[in-house]
């Protein structure tokens, strides 16, 4: 895929962190992370294993608790615990996907669109239904979502986070487990949904792919930001291929 055009003109500050700091006990997770995402823009949040990168999620989604440093949505601060989310215009999807395997697809999908901040308009099931045809699954709507191959599984969990029309996007590593095809077709609908206005930011341990999406690709390492910029220019940097590689990389 080509990388994606920047949005003519720069959105509203959709997300921002300053100064974020999450301690587990005596252990700093994350320490002094600023962060920025606006409406329309694609963010790529990457790092070695342990590095923070889902500590930051679960921060932004009110599921740790902050030693210090701040969260806000939209201008106002993040919620305080998940079930504010939907409410905030935040969506996310999960590592573990999170699905009911007993459910169906559809009533996998239905569980985001009731918890979307105005469920009765329009009506959830056709907002379901939308969102399943969206990603070219509407026929598997009545099976079992746990007889379904993982890449359509990862589908209908990108669904139910749709289903609820976000203003903000969190997706936790969405293309972990799919081939090549696969991560073709989910950067065509990050770049779809980004289009819409939708602030995106991703954790991704497939470097290629963030660096071809995203607009902007912040790097951390034991919980620190440690690069911040353009792809290309985080690509380069000597503190990212040092943390990735674990060598020392000096200039010529």
């Amino acid at each position: 895929m080509p990388p994606r055009e920047a949005p003519a003109r720069a959105g509203a500050m959709r997300l921002q962190v300053r100064g974020l700091t999450v301690r587990f006990g005596g252990l700093a997770a994350l320490t002094d992370v600023d962060l920025d995402v606006a409406d329309g823009q694609v963010v790529g949040l990457i790092g070695p294993n342990g590095a923070g990168k889902t500590t930051v999620f679960n921060a932004v989604s009110g599921l740790v608790r902050t030693a210090a440093g701040t969260i806000t949505v939209a201008g106002r601060p993040a919620p305080r615990a998940p079930s504010g989310l939907a409410r905030a215009g935040v969506a996310r999807t999960l590592q573990g996907l999170g699905l009911f395997p007993g459910l169906s697809v559809r009533e996998n999908v239905e569980v985001g669109a009731l918890a979307a901040p105005d469920p009765g308009a329009p009506d959830p099931a056709a907002r379901t239904l939308r969102a399943l045809d969206d990603l070219g699954i509407a026929d598997r709507a009545a099976l079992p979502v746990g007889a379904l191959p993982y890449p359509e599984q990862k589908k209908v969990a990108l669904a139910r986070a749709l289903v609820a029309d976000p203003r903000l996007l969190l997706l936790d590593e969405p293309a972990g487990g799919l081939g090549a095809a696969d991560i073709a077709e989910l950067d065509a609908v990050v770049r779809r949904v980004a289009a819409t206005g939708c602030a995106v930011l991703l954790v991704e341990h497939h470097v290629d792919f963030v660096m071809g999406l995203c607009d902007r690709v912040v790097v951390l390492d034991f919980g620190r930001v440690i690069a911040d910029g353009l792809p290309d220019d985080v690509r380069r940097d000597p503190a990212v291929t040092a943390a990735y590689l674990g060598i020392e990389v000096t200039a010529p």
